[in-house]
């Protein structure tokens, strides 16, 4: 496995990636950090950590402790890449599980960070195998909840930082945050959907159909020319009220 530089905001970072394609950094990792501010003396929570480019940029900009939380079991890969980065390993703690689900009732944050699946796909066994991108019928499944659970792991004056995609139910995401969180949308970048994304397990037809019915009920935004999808995604702090 090769060691690669990415940029993390401001500064760059070393990883060594792990064996599968899902396991490197995406573009939607890569715009979040440009949002996260410097992180000295706090603790971090990061949700969906994969690899852990969130992780080890946070302890990077400073965090005192960061726990990493992912379904999948990439401790090892962790691991290494904060040996790769000159970090010590007491200050990163693995939670193997599905967002909170496995992180002590009681324990209180100064900053979570989320990049979580938030792709509008059709509710069918085979769209539920892009566990790297199904967040639901109207892609809030997964977002939405974070948020909603969030605000009982942060500290007072906790921040949370995310992206919202109005590729999903994106008025109902800015809802529920907004009922919870004072939100400040820091950038919003506009992202093309690739071709063959979704690839072997729904088609481009079948996912545009979806899309197009969203759209149509005013669910989500895009514009769609000669098949390519282009849409908005809004990096935002959510500050717990």
């Amino acid at each position: 496995m090769r060691i690669h530089t990415y940029p993390f905001g401001n500064i760059n970072l070393k990883l060594m990636s792990g064996k599968r394609k899902s396991t490197g950094v995406s573009r939607s990792s890569y715009n979040l950090s440009k949002i996260i501010p410097e992180l000295k003396n706090l603790e971090v929570l990061d949700l969906g950590s994969g690899i852990g480019y969130m992780s080890v940029g946070a302890l990077l900009l400073g965090a005192k402790r960061v726990i990493a939380v992912d379904i999948d079991d990439v401790v090892p890969i962790i691991k290494k890449n904060l040996v790769i980065n000159n970090l010590p390993k007491n200050k990163l703690k693995f939670c193997m599980g599905n967002l909170f689900e496995n992180i002590g009732l009681h324990s209180k944050f100064d900053v979570i960070i989320a990049n979580l699946p938030q792709h509008a796909l059709p509710a069918t066994s085979l769209a539920r195998k892009l566990t790297g991108k199904y967040g639901g019928y109207d892609g809030t499944d997964i977002v939405c909840r974070s948020l909603a659970e969030a605000v009982y792991y942060l500290r007072a004056n906790g921040r949370y930082y995310g992206s919202i995609s109005e590729l999903t139910n994106f008025k109902r995401t800015f809802l529920i945050a907004k009922s919870l969180y004072k939100v400040t949308n820091i950038f919003t970048i506009e992202k093309e959907l690739k071709r063959g994304e979704m690839s072997p397990w729904i088609s481009d037809q079948t996912l545009l159909t979806h899309l197009k019915k969203l759209k149509f009920l005013g669910m989500i935004n895009f514009e769609s020319k000669k098949g390519l999808v282009t849409y908005k995604v809004h990096a935002c702090e959510f500050q717990k009220k």
